[in-house]
């Protein structure tokens, strides 16, 4: 008989952990397991790109579906918190949602642990997939908590290994039940949306003969965006021309606006806002840059590999177990003069840029794929086999 695997998580707005849960529903062995997703919240662009035969469970609407009037849309926002805390005190009301057991849940992101915990389904299996430095943006006693939890559950999945060292040294403590798995990159959903024509490019006024570095993410102060726009005045300041373009929205938005326009940089610092496909951009562009704080396993960076573009990365999180440093990209610290020099050597260098280029094309993204899929599939069936010990 096969086993209900249901993965909960908030929405499926634009982003890497969305974009993981996707590439593990259409991998999961349909022999073995009838996957399902709960959100919170029925939203995101990426909810189209889940697979057809997954049935998908909602607990409170979308914006997509409220009124456009302000006020009422106001109300219908509130009415939707109060559900949602409706659920979270009376968990026992998502069977009423579900009408079925699931054998597995998974809480694709740490945001959803409590709620795993507190799920109605007692006898089913709890895993945790955890995919952030919990360094950087919680406190020791937050992620005590979060360790507490994980401990309660039957498996706790990290990102990468860097992510799960970094978790048990920064709050010295052992996760028993951790592995790590790397993330996967859908190189033909990759490869055929890169080739969608795009036009706001050229809307902007972009200057074909100048170089252009590419980054996509969130705009939060994670992805270091602040820190590239004051490395971008400084190159432009010293006769080094080029543009930047950034793809994603976030809380910082209006920040890192503000700040383009105060050095006047409109229009060589490009934020674009959200795009559901990044990858023409990625392919049209000469150079990919992140400049990440932290990070736990980038799945932009390996879009970028399957699209052949140079890489400069700060070497954060599990970034080097994807790459190799001056072989499928440059790899730096989180710090201006080390990014600046960086993109001196792309746009000086043009040896090295096809150095990188040449070591790029020896990733072989399906064999990398089938490794991980297998061993997703292989955790989870020897998890729905072992004894329930609550």
């Amino acid at each position: 008989m096969k086993k209900r695997v249901m993965f909960r998580i908030r929405s499926m707005q634009m982003g890497g952990v969305p974009k993981v849960l996707i590439d593990i529903l259409k991998n999961l062995d349909r022999e073995k397991f009838e996957p399902s997703v709960l959100l919170q919240i029925n939203q995101g662009e990426l909810l189209v790109d889940i697979p057809e035969d997954v049935k998908i469970t909602a607990l409170a609407k979308g914006r997509q579906e409220m009124s456009f009037i302000k006020p009422i849309r106001f109300i219908q926002l509130v009415i939707r918190n109060l559900k949602i805390q409706m659920y979270k005190v009376f968990p026992s009301l998502i069977k009423k949602k579900l009408f079925e057991t699931p054998d597995i849940e998974i809480a694709i992101t740490h945001s959803s642990l409590p709620d795993l915990l507190r799920s109605p389904f007692n006898n089913s299996k709890k895993v945790n997939w955890f995919h952030t430095d919990i360094s950087w943006h919680h406190s020791k006693d937050y992620g005590k908590k979060i360790a507490g939890m994980m401990k309660k559950c039957d498996l706790t999945i990290f990102g990468s290994l860097h992510t799960r060292l970094i978790f048990e040294k920064f709050l010295d403590v052992k996760i028993y039940n951790g592995i790590h798995i790397h993330n996967t990159f859908d190189e033909k959903n990759v490869l055929e949306k890169s080739l969608l024509e795009i036009t706001d490019i050229n809307n902007r006024s972009l200057d074909t003969q100048k170089k252009i570095f590419v980054s996509v993410g969130r705009l939060e102060y994670q992805k270091g965006y602040d820190l590239l726009i004051e490395v971008h005045q400084e190159l432009i300041n010293e006769g080094y021309d080029h543009i930047i373009v950034v793809i994603g929205d976030g809380s910082q938005n209006v920040n890192l606006n503000n700040k383009v326009k105060a050095l006047k940089l409109e229009d060589s610092f490009l934020l674009l806002g959200n795009r559901n496909n990044p990858y023409p951009y990625i392919r049209k562009a000469d150079y990919y840059i992140q400049p990440s704080r932290y990070e736990s396993y980038p799945i932009a960076l390996g879009e970028t590999l399957i699209l052949n573009i140079p890489i400069i990365s700060t070497d954060v999180g599990g970034v080097s177990e994807l790459l190799n440093h001056g072989k499928t990209a440059y790899l730096v610290n989180f710090d201006k003069y080390e990014l600046k020099t960086a993109m001196k050597k792309f746009m000086s260098n043009p040896h090295l840029v096809r150095e990188i280029k040449n070591e790029q094309k020896k990733f072989n993204v399906e064999n990398y794929n089938t490794k991980i899929h297998s061993k997703i599939n292989h955790v989870l069936s020897k998890l729905a086999l072992t004894e329930n010990k609550k």
